[in-house]
């Protein structure tokens, strides 16, 4: 299902407002980029969708994001991949030094085009992995920048194939993206009691399916129906492996989007409430409030 709170950005548009100097791109299906994150920043002060696959390798500096309501800050050296049904947000404030970073997106359109389930592979493990944050190797970093590199030279090249050439370029990009995930998760597996990684797993999943759903669903049946658990297991999971319970985290997500919508659209009291598919506005009002202290036009107009 596609939620329409937050501001979503497509690569034509991540084109246009944020990576502005040294892009190369095939269309609006990819972009391979060097930015700072000085330029423009406030555009991602809020959170919001970015409708690809992207993968962010810091060059230097440091900056901090939320992901799914998670924070984390990526400091040089680091990469930090991001699907595209995540709900993300940058610091209000960068850091003293800016970060140079080297992006690559990819629409999901572009990746489905391949036999191959990159997208599957790419969703099963950042969803399972805890950090989707983490330092390269010297080894993982080299392959990544012979593969920049390469595309960096066929796509400036007059070779009757270079577009095909690249795109397969592409997808070797992230696979082997795909390969750093997957030793993570065995070095995980490995460190941990099968109990626990199965609880962690549940409860990623648990906020992968809140995240598609929380526009419609806030009953934790629907979220243990979908994990083919009871909602006791399910609630017993997510309170032991967060320290929140179920509800709590779907009411997270759903005042996150309220609060969007109220302050970053033009939708009018009750039409918000429909979106989020409440009865009428006044259990809106009153759910609203409840969980913020203010009405939804004390918020909108403060």
């Amino acid at each position: 299902m596609e939620t329409k709170g937050y501001n979503s950005f497509s690569i034509a548009r991540a084109k246009e407002l944020f990576l502005t100097d040294n892009i190369i791109n095939i269309g609006d299906d990819f972009i391979l980029a060097e930015r700072t994150n000085e330029a423009n920043y406030d555009l991602l002060r809020y959170p919001c969708r970015v409708d690809a696959y992207v993968a962010a390798f810091c060059k230097q500096g440091s900056f901090k994001c939320s992901i799914n309501l998670k924070e984390y800050e990526i400091h040089e050296g680091m990469m930090l991949l991001n699907l595209p049904q995540n709900i993300i947000r940058l610091e209000s404030k960068p850091s003293e030094k800016a970060a140079t970073l080297t992006i690559i997106a990819v629409s999901t359109r572009f990746l489905d085009q391949f036999r191959s389930d990159i997208s599957k592979m790419l969703n099963e493990a950042i969803t399972i992995l805890d950090n989707p944050c983490f330092t390269l190797q010297a080894d993982e970093l080299n392959l990544v920048q012979e593969h920049i590199r390469l595309i960096n030279s066929i796509i400036h090249s007059d070779y009757a194939y270079a577009t095909e050439s690249v795109s397969h370029l592409i997808s070797s990009v992230f696979f082997t993206f795909g390969s750093f995930l997957n030793q993570r998760l065995q070095k995980q597996s490995e460190e941990e009691r099968p109990a626990s990684t199965r609880h962690k797993i549940v409860f990623e999943r648990f906020v992968d399916l809140v995240t598609r759903h929380h526009l419609k669903e806030r009953g934790v049946g629907f979220y243990a129906d979908k994990l083919c658990i009871t909602p006791k297991y399910l609630s017993k999971i997510v309170k032991e492996t967060s320290g929140q319970s179920a509800p709590e985290w779907i009411d997270q997500y759903v005042i996150l989007e309220a609060k969007q919508m109220l302050k970053h659209s033009d939708l009018c009291i009750k039409e918000i409430s429909d979106e989020l598919n409440f009865a009428n506005p006044s259990f809106f009002f009153k759910y609203f409030k409840k969980h913020t202290g203010m009405t939804p036009n004390q918020y909108r107009n403060s």
